[in-house]
């Protein structure tokens, strides 16, 4: 059985948000398998609706975020509303984040992951997500929304010098397969 009924290949347990955010994904009208982004219910989602974020893909190689939690703008120290989704991410991950944003909404699956973000402090945050698509007003799946929750342990890594928010890595990721699969990602040799 899954921890969140209706998606699996996820940890025996992951944080508040994430369940949170799984329960209601699940609990949403469908179109193909995959609910639309116009009938997300902020009011429902009162849980959680502080540490979503959400990113649209207008190209393989271009998504821009579209929106960013209270939370996770208090978390980090940053707004990212509105910028290209791949400058928040470190060198060695932007590629790797390509190819994961596409698979996601080209198979269609989601994502759970524990990540490590810079803060614009310099400080490390070690946090857990959980991304799931949605689809436009069109249909086309365009939207990936994830929750970002402080791990339980609270604990920031030391850093140096205070630089913009960066995604530095993914200690533990999988995809999630909500009901069309799992994508088969060659992987690269280092």
């Amino acid at each position: 059985m899954s921890l969140v009924e209706g998606l699996t290949n996820l940890p025996p347990k992951i944080g508040a948000a994430a369940a949170a955010w799984g329960a209601y994904w699940v609990s949403m009208p469908k179109r193909d398998g995959v609910p639309m982004k116009n009938e997300l219910d902020p009011g429902a989602m009162r849980r959680f609706v502080a540490s979503l974020v959400m990113v649209e893909r207008h190209a393989p190689r271009r998504f821009t975020w579209r929106l960013m939690g209270t939370a996770v703008r208090n978390l980090t120290g940053v707004e990212l509303t509105g910028t290209d989704a791949f400058n928040f991410h470190g060198e060695r991950q932007r590629e790797k984040a390509i190819v994961a944003y596409n698979a996601q909404l080209d198979t269609p699956c989601g994502a759970w992951g524990m990540t490590i973000l810079r803060g614009a402090g310099g400080f490390e945050i070690p946090v857990e997500v959980l991304v799931l698509p949605l689809r436009a007003d069109d249909g086309a799946l365009r939207f990936l929304a994830n929750t970002v929750e402080r791990l339980p342990d609270g604990r920031r890594l030391d850093s140096a010098a205070a630089v913009d928010m960066k995604l530095l890595s993914w200690p533990e990721h999988r995809f999630v397969d909500i009901g069309f699969g799992l994508p088969k990602i060659p992987r690269r040799r280092a």
